[in-house]
C-alpha cells in the first residue's frame, strides 16, 4: 500500500496531461458527431415514414371516392 508521504514530490507529466484532454476532446467530438448523424438519420427516417402514412391514406381516399360513383 502506498504511504501518503510517497506521493508529495509527485507531479503530473504535462505530456500525460495533454495527452489524455486530447484524447477526451477527440472522444467527445466523435460521440457528438455520432449523435448529429443519428438525429439526421431519425429525422430522414420520419420524414419517409410521414411520406407513405400520405401516400397511403390518399390512396385509401381516392378508392372511396371511386366506391361511391356507380
Amino acid at each position: 500500500m502506498t504511504e501518503q508521504g510517497d506521493t508529495d514530490g509527485w507531479k503530473s507529466s504535462g505530456r500525460g496531461e495533454a495527452a489524455w484532454k486530447e484524447t477526451l476532446e477527440r472522444v467527445a467530438s466523435r460521440n457528438a458527431d455520432a449523435r448529429k448523424l443519428g438525429q439526421r438519420q431519425r429525422e430522414a427516417h420520419e420524414q419517409r415514414r410521414e411520406a407513405t402514412r400520405r401516400a397511403d391514406a390518399a390512396k385509401r381516399h381516392a378508392e372511396l371516392l371511386n366506391r361511391r360513383t356507380p
